[in-house]
């Protein structure tokens, strides 16, 4: 089924992109959450008369997202947590973590966006996390995990 994007959808498009999906994928989530329409020619031609207001509204998205990059990138955040003596952890570092600590930092972060390597973070020492923040801005941040005094 041929769909136009109302919204961008991780993994599948931007907004006003016209792609090509399953049927029930189309019928039972994106056209009932809002986030396509159907490509018929009438659709097609809303879209289009939308597509000013959706560009101003990416714009502005585009410089929020930056706003957030320039606070984000270089900075370095420690979080302290159990490890071995190897410096393994026991258990990781997850995404939810690092939310909190960067959530002082910046403003309209959103938690699904911090992109960790494989598996989380296991080991003692310095990562660097890539944070996705909207399309194509990202910006990078060093975390300092440090085993916790007990």
């Amino acid at each position: 089924m041929k769909i136009v994007l109302l919204e961008d959808v991780e993994k599948l498009g931007y907004a006003g992109d016209i792609k090509e999906v399953k049927d029930g994928y189309a019928k039972n989530y994106l056209i009932p959450k809002g986030l396509a329409l159907a490509a018929t020619r009438s659709n097609l031609k809303l879209v289009e008369e939308k597509r000013k207001a959706i560009l101003r509204k990416i714009e502005k998205k585009i410089a929020e997202a930056n706003r957030i990059k320039e606070a984000l990138d270089g900075v370095e955040i420690e979080i302290k947590a159990r490890a071995g003596e190897k410096g393994k952890l026991f258990g990781s570092v997850t995404a939810n973590e690092i939310y909190e600590k960067l959530k002082e930092k910046v403003e309209n972060l959103d938690k699904k966006s911090i992109r960790l390597p494989e598996g989380g973070i296991r080991e003692v020492g310095e990562h660097t996390v890539e944070i996705a923040i909207y399309r194509n801005v990202k910006a990078q941040v060093k975390v300092k995990v440090s085993p916790l005094d007990e």
